[in-house]
Protein backbone atom coordinates (compact mmCIF):
# COMPACT_ATOMS: atom_id res chain seq x y z
CA UNK A 1 0.00 0.00 0.00
CA UNK A 2 1.48 3.57 -1.22
CA UNK A 3 -1.02 5.56 0.86
CA UNK A 4 -4.13 5.18 2.44
CA UNK A 5 -6.22 3.09 -0.90
CA UNK A 6 -4.54 0.00 -1.12
CA UNK A 7 -2.82 -0.77 -4.35
CA UNK A 8 -4.77 -3.89 -5.15
CA UNK A 9 -7.80 -1.56 -6.11
CA UNK A 10 -5.82 0.15 -8.83
CA UNK A 11 -7.36 3.64 -8.62
CA UNK A 12 -7.49 5.77 -11.39
CA UNK A 13 -8.90 9.07 -12.23
CA UNK A 14 -12.00 8.83 -15.00
CA UNK A 15 -12.61 12.61 -14.88
CA UNK A 16 -12.16 15.85 -13.22
CA UNK A 17 -14.31 18.86 -13.45
CA UNK A 18 -17.17 18.13 -12.14
CA UNK A 19 -19.08 20.20 -9.99
CA UNK A 20 -20.06 18.24 -6.81
CA UNK A 21 -21.38 15.60 -8.23
CA UNK A 22 -23.61 12.90 -6.33
CA UNK A 23 -24.72 10.17 -8.39
CA UNK A 24 -23.14 8.37 -11.06
CA UNK A 25 -25.50 5.32 -13.55
CA UNK A 26 -23.64 3.55 -16.52
CA UNK A 27 -24.46 3.17 -19.99
CA UNK A 28 -24.13 -0.07 -21.37
CA UNK A 29 -25.60 1.24 -25.04
CA UNK A 30 -23.13 4.90 -25.54
CA UNK A 31 -20.23 3.42 -23.43
CA UNK A 32 -20.29 6.29 -21.12
CA UNK A 33 -21.34 7.26 -17.79
CA UNK A 34 -23.26 9.68 -16.65
CA UNK A 35 -23.25 12.24 -13.50
CA UNK A 36 -25.25 15.25 -12.39
CA UNK A 37 -23.97 18.26 -10.96
CA UNK A 38 -25.00 20.68 -7.96
CA UNK A 39 -26.35 23.20 -10.12
CA UNK A 40 -28.68 20.97 -12.50
CA UNK A 41 -25.56 20.04 -15.20
CA UNK A 42 -26.22 16.55 -17.00
CA UNK A 43 -22.73 15.39 -17.45
CA UNK A 44 -21.70 12.81 -20.43
CA UNK A 45 -18.66 11.16 -19.18
CA UNK A 46 -16.76 9.09 -21.86
CA UNK A 47 -14.28 6.33 -20.92
CA UNK A 48 -11.58 8.39 -21.82
CA UNK A 49 -12.11 11.25 -19.53
CA UNK A 50 -14.12 13.62 -22.18
CA UNK A 51 -16.67 15.55 -20.19
CA UNK A 52 -19.78 16.80 -22.02
CA UNK A 53 -22.71 18.81 -20.47
CA UNK A 54 -25.37 17.98 -22.58
CA UNK A 55 -27.74 20.23 -20.56
CA UNK A 56 -28.21 22.28 -17.73
CA UNK A 57 -31.52 22.24 -15.40
CA UNK A 58 -32.10 25.56 -14.18
CA UNK A 59 -33.21 25.45 -10.50
CA UNK A 60 -31.80 22.03 -10.50
CA UNK A 61 -29.64 20.02 -7.80
CA UNK A 62 -29.08 16.77 -9.29
CA UNK A 63 -28.32 13.69 -7.14
CA UNK A 64 -28.75 9.69 -7.95
CA UNK A 65 -30.16 8.89 -11.71
CA UNK A 66 -31.15 5.53 -13.31
CA UNK A 67 -31.89 4.82 -16.84
CA UNK A 68 -34.34 2.62 -18.65
CA UNK A 69 -34.00 0.73 -21.42
CA UNK A 70 -34.13 3.17 -24.35
CA UNK A 71 -31.38 5.21 -22.46
CA UNK A 72 -33.81 7.74 -20.84
CA UNK A 73 -32.44 9.24 -17.73
CA UNK A 74 -34.19 9.59 -14.88
CA UNK A 75 -32.33 12.55 -12.51
CA UNK A 76 -33.15 13.30 -8.96
CA UNK A 77 -33.42 16.75 -8.14
CA UNK A 78 -34.38 18.21 -4.99
CA UNK A 79 -33.79 21.49 -6.00
CA UNK A 80 -36.97 21.80 -7.91
CA UNK A 81 -38.46 18.57 -6.12
CA UNK A 82 -38.94 16.64 -8.51
CA UNK A 83 -37.84 13.34 -10.47
CA UNK A 84 -36.63 14.33 -14.53
CA UNK A 85 -37.09 12.26 -17.51
CA UNK A 86 -34.29 13.56 -20.08
CA UNK A 87 -34.68 11.40 -23.67
CA UNK A 88 -31.27 13.55 -25.35
CA UNK A 89 -33.79 15.02 -27.67
CA UNK A 90 -36.03 17.29 -26.52
CA UNK A 91 -36.05 19.05 -22.71
CA UNK A 92 -36.47 17.14 -19.37
CA UNK A 93 -39.76 16.58 -18.02
CA UNK A 94 -41.28 15.34 -15.10
CA UNK A 95 -41.86 12.15 -14.35
CA UNK A 96 -43.79 11.12 -11.29
CA UNK A 97 -45.38 13.53 -8.37
CA UNK A 98 -43.81 16.50 -6.44
CA UNK A 99 -41.46 14.76 -4.36
CA UNK A 100 -40.05 17.10 -0.81
CA UNK A 101 -35.91 15.37 -1.42
CA UNK A 102 -35.56 13.05 -4.57
CA UNK A 103 -32.30 11.42 -3.28
CA UNK A 104 -31.86 7.98 -5.69
CA UNK A 105 -33.41 6.26 -8.26
CA UNK A 106 -33.46 2.82 -9.23
CA UNK A 107 -36.08 0.56 -11.35
CA UNK A 108 -37.73 -2.67 -10.22
CA UNK A 109 -38.12 -5.68 -12.50
CA UNK A 110 -41.63 -4.37 -13.76
CA UNK A 111 -40.58 -0.91 -14.31
CA UNK A 112 -41.78 0.51 -11.20
CA UNK A 113 -39.75 3.22 -10.73
CA UNK A 114 -38.34 3.81 -6.84
CA UNK A 115 -37.61 7.14 -5.65
CA UNK A 116 -35.96 7.76 -1.99
CA UNK A 117 -37.64 10.63 -0.52
CA UNK A 118 -34.98 11.44 2.00
CA UNK A 119 -36.96 13.43 5.09
CA UNK A 120 -34.92 15.28 7.87
CA UNK A 121 -31.39 13.90 8.85
CA UNK A 122 -32.47 14.97 12.43
CA UNK A 123 -35.79 13.29 12.60
CA UNK A 124 -36.74 10.19 10.84
CA UNK A 125 -39.14 11.21 8.49
CA UNK A 126 -38.13 9.69 5.06
CA UNK A 127 -40.03 7.18 2.69
CA UNK A 128 -39.62 5.63 -0.47
CA UNK A 129 -42.30 6.40 -3.70
CA UNK A 130 -43.20 4.04 -6.23
CA UNK A 131 -43.45 5.44 -9.55
CA UNK A 132 -45.54 3.03 -11.89
CA UNK A 133 -44.61 3.26 -15.80
CA UNK A 134 -48.15 4.78 -16.30
CA UNK A 135 -47.45 7.58 -13.88
CA UNK A 136 -49.33 6.89 -10.89
CA UNK A 137 -47.52 6.61 -7.55
CA UNK A 138 -47.63 5.66 -3.72
CA UNK A 139 -45.42 5.77 -0.91
CA UNK A 140 -44.95 2.48 0.08
CA UNK A 141 -46.19 1.53 3.54
CA UNK A 142 -42.93 1.07 5.13
CA UNK A 143 -41.73 3.03 8.83
CA UNK A 144 -40.31 6.31 8.62
CA UNK A 145 -36.72 5.89 7.71
CA UNK A 146 -34.05 7.75 9.26
CA UNK A 147 -32.90 10.14 5.73
CA UNK A 148 -33.81 7.53 3.26
CA UNK A 149 -30.92 7.69 0.27
CA UNK A 150 -29.21 4.92 -2.16
CA UNK A 151 -31.87 2.29 -3.48
CA UNK A 152 -31.01 -1.17 -5.01
CA UNK A 153 -32.96 -3.87 -6.23
CA UNK A 154 -32.07 -7.77 -5.83
CA UNK A 155 -34.17 -11.20 -5.69
CA UNK A 156 -37.18 -9.24 -5.27
CA UNK A 157 -36.14 -7.49 -2.25
CA UNK A 158 -35.89 -3.26 -2.08
CA UNK A 159 -32.69 -2.54 -0.33
CA UNK A 160 -32.72 1.36 1.34
CA UNK A 161 -30.00 2.90 3.33
CA UNK A 162 -30.85 4.42 6.52
CA UNK A 163 -27.97 7.31 6.96
CA UNK A 164 -28.72 8.38 9.90
CA UNK A 165 -29.24 5.20 11.40
CA UNK A 166 -26.57 4.43 10.53
CA UNK A 167 -27.33 1.31 8.32
CA UNK A 168 -29.22 -0.94 5.63
CA UNK A 169 -32.68 -2.11 5.42
CA UNK A 170 -34.61 -4.12 2.75
CA UNK A 171 -38.21 -5.23 2.16
CA UNK A 172 -39.95 -7.52 -0.28
CA UNK A 173 -41.65 -5.57 -2.79
CA UNK A 174 -43.96 -6.06 -5.62
CA UNK A 175 -44.67 -2.84 -7.97
CA UNK A 176 -45.80 -0.33 -5.32
CA UNK A 177 -46.53 -3.33 -2.57
CA UNK A 178 -44.23 -4.46 0.16
CA UNK A 179 -44.89 -8.01 1.32
CA UNK A 180 -44.11 -8.25 4.89
CA UNK A 181 -42.16 -6.16 7.32
CA UNK A 182 -38.99 -4.13 7.04
CA UNK A 183 -35.46 -6.14 7.97
CA UNK A 184 -32.45 -4.89 8.38
CA UNK A 185 -29.85 -5.84 6.37
CA UNK A 186 -26.28 -4.30 8.25
CA UNK A 187 -25.88 -1.62 10.86
CA UNK A 188 -22.93 0.43 10.28
CA UNK A 189 -21.28 2.81 13.08
CA UNK A 190 -19.61 6.18 13.06
CA UNK A 191 -20.10 6.87 9.37
CA UNK A 192 -22.84 8.18 6.69
CA UNK A 193 -24.00 5.13 4.62
CA UNK A 194 -25.09 6.85 0.77
CA UNK A 195 -24.80 4.72 -2.02
CA UNK A 196 -25.85 0.86 -2.88
CA UNK A 197 -24.25 -1.42 -5.25
CA UNK A 198 -24.53 -5.62 -5.48
CA UNK A 199 -21.63 -7.54 -7.76
CA UNK A 200 -22.47 -10.64 -9.06
CA UNK A 201 -21.90 -13.22 -6.41
CA UNK A 202 -24.68 -11.32 -3.95
CA UNK A 203 -22.07 -9.38 -2.26
CA UNK A 204 -23.48 -5.70 -1.46
CA UNK A 205 -21.27 -2.27 -1.77
CA UNK A 206 -22.18 0.93 0.54
CA UNK A 207 -20.23 4.03 -0.39
CA UNK A 208 -20.45 6.12 2.74
CA UNK A 209 -20.52 10.15 2.12
CA UNK A 210 -18.52 10.33 4.90
CA UNK A 211 -16.08 9.50 6.29
CA UNK A 212 -14.02 8.48 2.87
CA UNK A 213 -15.52 4.93 3.21
CA UNK A 214 -17.21 1.97 0.93
CA UNK A 215 -17.99 -1.12 2.68
CA UNK A 216 -18.62 -4.77 1.31
CA UNK A 217 -21.04 -7.21 3.10
CA UNK A 218 -20.81 -10.59 1.29
CA UNK A 219 -23.56 -12.91 0.82
CA UNK A 220 -23.00 -14.72 4.13
CA UNK A 221 -23.02 -11.57 5.96
CA UNK A 222 -19.38 -10.90 6.28
CA UNK A 223 -18.98 -6.74 6.59
CA UNK A 224 -15.71 -6.13 5.39
CA UNK A 225 -14.24 -1.83 4.77
CA UNK A 226 -11.97 -2.16 1.50
CA UNK A 227 -12.01 1.55 0.99
CA UNK A 228 -10.95 3.60 3.92
CA UNK A 229 -9.09 7.08 2.55
CA UNK A 230 -8.63 9.02 5.93
CA UNK A 231 -6.75 11.77 4.24
CA UNK A 232 -9.84 12.47 1.62
CA UNK A 233 -7.09 13.29 -0.79
CA UNK A 234 -7.56 9.99 -2.95
CA UNK A 235 -10.95 8.84 -2.47
CA UNK A 236 -13.55 12.01 -1.17
CA UNK A 237 -16.96 11.45 0.09
CA UNK A 238 -17.58 8.59 -2.57
CA UNK A 239 -21.65 9.08 -2.50
CA UNK A 240 -22.93 7.16 -5.65
CA UNK A 241 -21.24 4.12 -7.03
CA UNK A 242 -22.00 2.40 -10.00
CA UNK A 243 -19.98 -0.54 -11.62
CA UNK A 244 -19.39 -0.03 -15.16
CA UNK A 245 -17.62 -1.24 -18.38
CA UNK A 246 -18.66 -4.06 -20.92
CA UNK A 247 -17.75 -6.86 -18.16
CA UNK A 248 -19.08 -4.39 -14.87
CA UNK A 249 -15.63 -4.92 -13.58
CA UNK A 250 -14.65 -1.52 -12.44
CA UNK A 251 -16.86 0.64 -9.50
CA UNK A 252 -16.81 4.42 -10.65
CA UNK A 253 -17.37 6.37 -7.65
CA UNK A 254 -18.62 10.06 -7.37
CA UNK A 255 -17.54 12.79 -4.76
CA UNK A 256 -19.98 14.89 -3.59
CA UNK A 257 -17.07 17.27 -1.89
CA UNK A 258 -15.21 17.13 -4.46
CA UNK A 259 -14.58 17.60 -8.52
CA UNK A 260 -13.70 13.69 -9.56
CA UNK A 261 -15.04 10.48 -11.11
CA UNK A 262 -12.50 8.08 -10.06
CA UNK A 263 -12.70 4.43 -9.98
CA UNK A 264 -11.59 1.23 -8.43
CA UNK A 265 -11.21 -2.71 -9.21
CA UNK A 266 -12.64 -4.52 -6.34
CA UNK A 267 -11.96 -8.14 -8.18
CA UNK A 268 -15.71 -8.87 -8.81
CA UNK A 269 -18.02 -8.09 -11.57
CA UNK A 270 -21.07 -5.92 -10.57
CA UNK A 271 -24.65 -7.54 -11.38
CA UNK A 272 -26.68 -5.99 -14.20
CA UNK A 273 -29.61 -3.12 -12.96
CA UNK A 274 -32.84 -3.26 -14.48
CA UNK A 275 -33.07 -1.02 -16.96
CA UNK A 276 -36.97 -1.73 -18.29
CA UNK A 277 -38.66 -0.17 -21.31
CA UNK A 278 -41.14 2.44 -20.24
CA UNK A 279 -44.05 3.34 -22.48
CA UNK A 280 -43.98 7.00 -23.59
Amino acid sequence: MSGPVSDDLDLTTIAGGLDHAEGVCWDPVRRCLWAGGEAGQIYRVELDGDVTTVGVIEGGALLGLALDAAGALYLCDPGNHTVWRYDHVGEPTRYGPFIDYPNYAVFGPDATLYVSDSGSFVDATGSIVAIAPDGESERLDLPAIAFANGLCVRDGYLYYVASALPGVCRVAIDGSEVAGESQLVTMLSRCVPDGLAFDERGSLYISCYQPNQVWRLSLEGHLDLIIDDWTGEFILSPTNIAFYGDELDRLALVSLCGHALTSVDVAARGASVFRPAIKE
